[in-house]
Parts: structure tokens; sequence; C-alpha cells
């Protein structure tokens, strides 16, 4: 085990090199957030620092707060409360999902147990908004509750719409805004609320992150059929095989000749690889992969868009980079 701070060990994006300062020192709050003498909590603690991240939603919450005089100090927290937010939603995830791998290394539940799993991210809810609360600022607190309260409901939905090949793609877009949507959106307005921008600003911003949040899970659901598991960290063509439907197939089974064989497939319930790789076929052949890539390129264009109605921001090119990265990201 290395001796060197965990906060050091963080690989920033390059995207988010006018912010790399800034990141770091969220990165070292985010370790003393989760300092604790107990052994086993410290433990897990640890482990979920060293798997990383790319620290996109505190880089979110950091690049639109930099308006003129906008003080650094209380954003950090808010930043903190962020990744703590997203990484209880993972570690809740993981059971969920019953995934023994995120980020390439074991997941709790995989290292210590469900139970384990369970309580670490219970616990992780409530360092954050214990942080939230400490900023004085009701707002922000009650906005953040809100969020964790469509996550939840759009994690339930998801469960309720297994293997069901005729949900629609108005319940798809709802369920991915509760799932990724609103707290990318959330970190966007909340960095600006707490830097003082003005209320047209701040919903540009907001409107900004559902944009990018979209788009990040479409391109995140397109990645789960193209990418590898050594980039991505995770089993790849896991969506289907859980009973996950996500764009490119509810597209494919309005579109495709072979639609029926493609339902047939899905209602077997227990998807093989075999499956997979005909399903892959599929989807390509209906021009679903590209239909998918096509609408996240629409959401991000709509979420740039925003960002001319923020001038001031002196990070607005960050924010356009960040946008370019979701959609052309490779692994």
């Amino acid at each position: 085990m290395t001796s060197q701070p965990l906060a050091a060990q963080v690989k920033t994006l390059d995207i988010f090199a006018a912010i790399a300062d800034d990141l770091r020192q969220v990165e070292g709050a985010i370790e003393a957030a989760l300092a604790t003498p107990d052994e086993m909590l410290a433990e897990v603690s640890t482990h979920l620092l060293r798997a990383g991240g790319k620290r996109i939603r505190p880089a979110l919450v950091l690049l639109t707060s930099k308006f003129p005089g906008a003080s650094f100090d209380r954003v950090v927290p808010v930043a903190v409360a962020a990744e703590l937010i997203h990484m209880a939603t993972l570690v809740h995830d993981d059971v969920v999902d019953k995934a023994m791998v995120r980020r390439g290394l074991p997941t709790v539940n995989a290292k210590w147990s469900n139970q384990v799993s369970v309580l670490t991210g219970d616990y992780l809810f409530a360092k954050a908004f214990s942080i939230l609360a400490e900023t004085g600022k009701p707002r922000v607190l009650q906005m953040m509750a809100d969020v964790v309260f469509e996550m939840s409901r759009g994690e339930i939905a998801q469960i309720a719409s297994y293997f069901d090949a005729d949900q629609t793609e108005e319940q798809y877009y709802e369920r991915i805004a509760q799932k990724t949507g609103y707290l990318i959106a959330e970190c966007c307005r909340l960095g600006a609320i707490v830097a003082g921008a003005e209320e047209s600003q701040v919903q540009a911003l907001y409107n900004y992150g559902m944009g990018v949040g979209l788009s990040f899970q479409i391109a995140d659901d397109l990645l789960d059929y193209h990418g590898s598991a050594a980039k991505v960290g995770k089993p790849v063509c896991g969506d289907l095989k859980t009973g996950i439907l996500t764009l490119p197939v509810i597209h494919a089974l309005k579109h495709s000749d072979h639609a029926p064989e493609l339902r047939e497939i899905i209602a077997t319930h227990a998807v093989s690889d075999t499956d997979i790789i005909r399903v892959k076929e599929i989807l390509e052949a209906a021009g679903s992969f590209a239909y998918a890539r096509a609408k996240a390129d629409t959401h991000l264009a709509q979420a740039v868009a925003q960002l001319t109605h923020v001038h001031e921001l002196a990070t607005g090119a960050g924010l356009q980079a960040l946008a370019e990265f979701v959609i052309n990201r490779q692994f």
C-alpha cells in the first residue's frame, strides 16, 4: 500500500487542466470527509477512494462557479457533497445489479458483502447531506435532496421495466434524466448559485447540465455494446443481460425488420453471449446505434448552446470541452 496521499493519486482529465489545482483541493477535502477511526469503515472508504473516477460532478460544480467575485471556499463543500452522493449511488447500484467489478476493481459488495455496501452507501449519503447542511443554505440542501429522490425513482422505474419490450422512448428519457441527468444538472446549478450568479445564468447552466447528463447516459449505453471490459472497468453488454433496454434496443424494437426476433430474445429473460452477438447485428442493421449517437449529439448541441447565456463565466471553454469529451470518449 502506497504512502502517497490519495488525493495525489487522482489523474486529472486534460479537459480539467484549468481547474486542476482546485480539483486536487476538492479531492483532499473528500479524503478528509471520509476520514474515520472506525477500522472497517476506513478500509471501505479507502477502497472507494483508490477506485478513483473522473470526478466529473465536482468538476462541474467548480467550472460553473467561476463567476467574478465567487468564493472558492464556499464552493468546495458542495463539490465534495456532490461526489459523495455519486459514490453512494454507485455503491447501492452495484448491490442492485449484483456487480462484481467497477473501475477495474472489486465492488464493495464483492469484496465485503451486500450489507456492508448498503450501509456504506447510507453513510456516504448522510455525510454528504451533513456537509450541505453546514453551508447554511437551505435551498442547496433541498435541491440535492430532490435529486436523490429522483434518482431513487429512476432506479425503481428501471427495475420495473426489466425485459419490457413495450417501453417507449419517452419512458427511457424520463428514466435516464432521473438516474443521471438531474445530478449533473444540479451540480451545474449549485455551482452557479453558490457563486452568486443571476437566476437566468443559473437556469442556463442547469439546462446545460441536463443536456450533458442525457448525452452522457446515452453514450454510456452505447459503450455497453462497443466498449471493452478492460477499459470500461466493468463487464460490457451487461445491460440487456440484466434486462435493461436502452435506446438502441428500444429503437430497433420499433424500426427493425427483425423486431420479432429481438422480442423473442428479450422474452427469454436469459440473454446469452450468442444472443448478444445477434442483437448487435440487428441493432447495427436497423441503424439503432447511429440513431442513439445522433440523439446524444442533439442533446449535447442544445447543452452547449446554453453557454451563450453565461459570457461572464471564466470557464465556458472548459464546459464546452467537457461536452465534447462526453460524446467523443473512447474506451
